[in-house]
C-alpha cells in the first residue's frame, strides 16, 4: 500500500463519516417552544414586568411537588386568593408540543389547587402560573422533573 492509496482511503472515510453525521442530524426532530415565538419576543417585557410583581409580593405563592400524590400543589396566600380575577396553568414540555396542556384556575374553589401529574410524560416539564389581580398580570414559572 502506497501513501496515494491512503489518502484515498481516508478522504473516502472522511467523506462517508461527514455525510452519515449530516443524514443523522437531518432526520432528528426538534421543536420550537411556542409556534408564536416572534409575538412573544415582542411581547415579553410584559412578561419580565409580571414576574417581577410577583417576586415583590408580601407573601408567596407557593408550588410543592407532593411526590406520594404525584401531582403539583399551588398555594395562593389569602390576598390573592380574595382578589384574582382569573388564572392559567401551562405545562410545557420542551421536546414535545404534543403533550402540552393549559388548565383555569378558578379562585372560588379555594385557595390550594392540586394538579394530577400521573398521565404525563417522565422527565423535564415547564409550569408557567398566570393570573390577575386588580388588571395586573402575575406570572410564576417553575421547572418540574417527573
Amino acid at each position: 500500500m502506497n501513501w496515494g492509496k491512503g489518502i484515498t482511503i481516508g478522504i473516502t472515510v472522511f467523506v462517508v463519516a461527514t455525510l452519515s453525521v449530516v443524514s443523522y442530524l437531518i432526520s432528528l426532530d426538534f421543536y420550537l417552544v411556542n409556534q408564536d415565538y416572534y409575538q412573544e419576543g415582542v411581547e415579553y417585557q410584559d412578561v419580565i414586568d409580571a414576574k417581577d410583581r410577583a417576586k415583590q409580593m408580601d407573601e408567596q405563592v407557593l408550588v410543592l411537588f407532593d411526590d406520594t400524590r404525584t401531582a403539583v400543589r399551588i398555594v395562593f396566600p389569602e390576598s390573592v386568593h380574595t382578589t384574582a380575577e382569573n388564572g392559567l396553568v401551562s405545562l410545557y414540555r420542551p421536546n414535545n408540543p404534543d403533550v402540552d396542556q393549559a388548565l383555569d384556575l378558578f379562585f372560588e374553589a379555594g385557595s390550594t389547587h392540586i394538579i394530577p401529574m400521573d398521565g404525563l410524560d417522565k422527565g423535564k416539564w415547564k409550569l408557567d402560573l398566570s393570573w390577575y389581580v386588580d388588571g395586573k398580570h402575575y406570572i410564576i414559572q417553575k421547572d418540574l422533573i417527573l
